[in-house]
Parts: C-alpha cells; sequence; structure tokens
C-alpha cells in the first residue's frame, strides 16, 4: 500500500465575545501565565496576557487539557465564562481524570536529545508487528487492540491478524519520526501504561458524525482525553465483506502519515514561530517519504518532496501542484503569521512549508543541520517568535536567508522568489 498526504481540512469560525476574567493558563510543558481570555475558534484562544499591551493567539493543542476545557465550556456559553464549569474533575497536573485512567504519561524531559545523530537513508518497520485483542464492549461498540505502541478502538470487531496489517504502518510512521535527528521524543514513549491512540470507524458516515472534517479521510484531534487519530476503515482499505473484513490492496491512503506525524510532534514545535511553517512541514515530509512494505525510504524523499509540492503527483499520486515557479511572501511573514492566516491558504503554505522544512533538513549546509538543530532547540527551551527564530537566522536576515533557500531549491530546479521583508 501507498501513504502520501492531503490538504487537512479545518473549519474555522471566529465567536464575538465578551472578555473572561484573568486566570493562570499553563501550556502542555508546564510554562503558565495569567491573562484574560478575549475571544476562541476552534483551534486558538486570543489571550490579553498580564503586561503585554496586545492580545496573542495561542494554539489550543498546546495548552492544557484543564484550559482547553476552559475554552470549549466559554464557547459553548455563547462567548462568555461558564458559571457551570467544574475544575474539580481535573487532577492536579491539568489532565482530564479519563487521561488519568490511560497512565502517566512519561516526561519527556527525561528522553535524552539525538539531535548528533546521522540523517536516516532508510527506516524499517519492527520486525514481527504484533496486535492482541484486549476487550470489548458490544453495547458502547467499543473493541479495543494493542500493538507495542498504540491502542486501536474500533466500532465493530475485526481480527487481530488483519489489524497488523495496517499496524505495521503506524509502528513504521513512529520509528521514522523516532529515529530523524530531530528529538521528537514523544516518538519514544512507551511502556504498557502508554500507546498513542487510534479511533476507528466503519463507515466514514460515523467518522463524519464523531467530528471528522468532512471530505477528510482521517484527522488527529487534541483534546480531552489525550491526543488520539480517527481514522475511517476504508481510508485503511479495510472493507467489508460479507461478514467479516478485509485489506483491499488496491486502495491507498492519503492522509495518516502525515496525521501521525502530528500525533508524534512535541507541544513545543507547535509554538509560534514553529506553527505552521515547520509544524505541517514536518508531517508533510514524513508524509510524501515514500513507503512500500514497512520501509520508509527516507534517501528519496528530497525527490518526492520537490516532486509533491510542485507537481499534481506522478502516478496519479495527489499534489501541491505549485509549479517550478514559485511567488512567496516575504520569509518573516510566512513563519511568523498565525495557524489562522497559515490554513486560509492551505495548499500553498502546506507545498512551501514542505520545500522549506526539507531544505533545513537536507540541504543546508550540506545537511549539516546548524540551524535548524539551533531553532528546535530553542523551542525546547520554551523560546517562540521572533526570538525562537533568531537561531534558526543563525546571524543573517531574513532576506539573507530567504536567499539561501531560494538558491538551494534552484540548484534542484525550483525556483522560489520570496518577497523582500522589511526589517
Amino acid at each position: 500500500m501507498k501513504w502520501k498526504s492531503v490538504i487537512p481540512l479545518l473549519s474555522i469560525s471566529l465567536l464575538v465575545s465578551l472578555s473572561a476574567e484573568s486566570r493562570i493558563w499553563t501550556t502542555k510543558d508546564n510554562r503558565t501565565a495569567e491573562g484574560e481570555l478575549i475571544t476562541a475558534t476552534k483551534t486558538e484562544a486570543i489571550i490579553q496576557f498580564k503586561g503585554q499591551k496586545t492580545s496573542r493567539a495561542i494554539a489550543l493543542d498546546t495548552l492544557s487539557e484543564k484550559d482547553q476545557a476552559f475554552v470549549t465550556a466559554f464557547r459553548d456559553n455563547g462567548g462568555a465564562v461558564d458559571p457551570n464549569f467544574d475544575e474539580s474533575e481535573f487532577d492536579e497536573k491539568g489532565e482530564t481524570n479519563e487521561a488519568s485512567e490511560r497512565g502517566n504519561e512519561p516526561s519527556l524531559g527525561e528522553i535524552p536529545d539525538n539531535f548528533d545523530d546521522e540523517w536516516p537513508k532508510l527506516v524499517k518497520s519492527p520486525d514481527n508487528v504484533q496486535v492482541d485483542f484486549v476487550s470489548s464492549d458490544e453495547e458502547a461498540k467499543k473493541y479495543t487492540y494493542h500493538s507495542d505502541h498504540y491502542e486501536f478502538i474500533c466500532d465493530v470487531p475485526l481480527k487481530p491478524h488483519l489489524v497488523e496489517r495496517f499496524a505495521v504502518m503506524f509502528e513504521g510512521t513512529r520509528e521514522l519520526c523516532r529515529v530523524m535527528p530531530i528529538s521528537t521524543k514523544k516518538a519514544h514513549l512507551s511502556g504498557e501504561d502508554f500507546r498513542h491512540r487510534i479511533l476507528l470507524f466503519e463507515s466514514e458516515a460515523t467518522y463524519f458524525k464523531n467530528g471528522g472534517p468532512p471530505g477528510s479521510a482521517g484527522v488527529f484531534m487534541s483534546g480531552r482525553g489525550g491526543d488520539v487519530v480517527m481514522v475511517p476503515l476504508t481510508s485503511l482499505g479495510v472493507k467489508k465483506v460479507g461478514s467479516s473484513y478485509s485489506v483491499d490492496y488496491g486502495e491507498s491512503n492519503n492522509t495518516l502519515p502525515h496525521e501521525l506525524a502530528h500525533q508524534l510532534t512535541d507541544p513545543c514545535y507547535y509554538a509560534h514561530g514553529a506553527r505552521g511553517w515547520f509544524s505541517e512541514g514536518l508531517a508533510e515530509y514524513v508524509a510524501v517519504t515514500p513507503y512500500r512494505s514497512g520501509n520508509f525510504m527516507v534517501s528519496k524523499t528530497l525527490r518526492a518532496a520537490k516532486d509533491y509540492a510542485t507537481e499534481y503527483g506522478r502516478e496519479d499520486n495527489g499534489g501541491r501542484a505549485l509549479g517550478d515557479e514559485i511567488k512567496a511572501p516575504d520569509l518573516k511573514s510566512y513563519m511568523l503569521q498565525s495557524y489562522g492566516s497559515f490554513t486560509a491558504r492551505a495548499n500553498f503554505n502546506y507545498g512551501l512549508g514542505l520545500l522549506i522544512t526539507t531544505y533545513f533538513f537536507e540541504m543546508e549546509g550540506g545537511g549539516d543541520r546548524i540551524a535548524i538543530t539551533a531553532f528546535l532547540k530553542a523551542l525546547r527551551e520554551g523560546k517562540e517568535g521572533e526570538e525562537a527564530l533568531e537561531a534558526l537566522l543563525n546571524g543573517r536576515s531574513f532576506n539573507e536567508l530567504a536567499s539561501d533557500i531560494s538558491k538551494g531549491w534552484k540548484s534542484k530546479g525550483v525556483d522560489i522568489e520570496f518577497a523582500m521583508s522589511s526589517e
């Protein structure tokens, strides 16, 4: 089976609101700040932080579970604080009790960086991927299966050997994210008490009813109860034959590696200045990496990234179709734009993000990755926005960096013309 990426469909509706009272906000990596919720979209909270002259948009999936629930209740209450919002259902760590019952997630801080490792050429899925049937609840239509690092919850019963067939790709995607030397620590999490959750649905109709975006073939969702990837079985090539199910290897999937990469990406890599061009560029990079029979051929990703971003794709495989001559906005504005702005022009911005991310991973400095490593370390230290991008610039101006990216891709046959930044 082949696995590729398409544009995740996002629905963002801004809510007009009265402001909420000041409260302490906490991120998933335990940074805190006092601020007042002004308004919110389905993906961002607009917060006026104490001592700041202007409000800021904060991605919801970087906030604690308690804060995400607070914002949801705020939206559901017509843009005002919900007087019935009960914080007592959350434990001291800001997780819901439901999430806590799944076990304590190991601290990412306990996992060493891998920035000094070599960039991989071939990544193989673990040998002998095995899936165990764990439990069933026929009344709730909930059937649970475990592989080493994933928990699959389906609304219909499946044979474990059938789940194993597509679990190879899930485990292989985790292995790819684990060995890439960008210190994606969530891909290292393991143990009986922690598995990445996948929700499987027999039909697309049920998938959409449970929150899958219309027209999508899979989606990553961060919220109460933990991060999950939701997938209709049709996206895995699973079809009902009589009273049982089988895998149709003639079917291809265009979403899963992208969404799985999001599930495996550390919260700090979604900070302002990275959320958008890098967070989506990384997911696109994973998604376009050629995959076959449990093997990710990373040595061919650069060529695949070029083809996918510039063409519609060979063999009808899809693509961004940006062409070989690309007119781009100024680099500073592009990297610092809000996520809402980024997704408003998703096809172009995802494609350009893929090209820029691939440049930093494989092309700059002959592949030494000095700038991108400094940038990711800055994000891990809690820096964001222009402060984090200072590390990426590595002594250059935004215009000079844009020129370097253009020169790198021009040597590969792609002409990117960035507008000039007013620095």
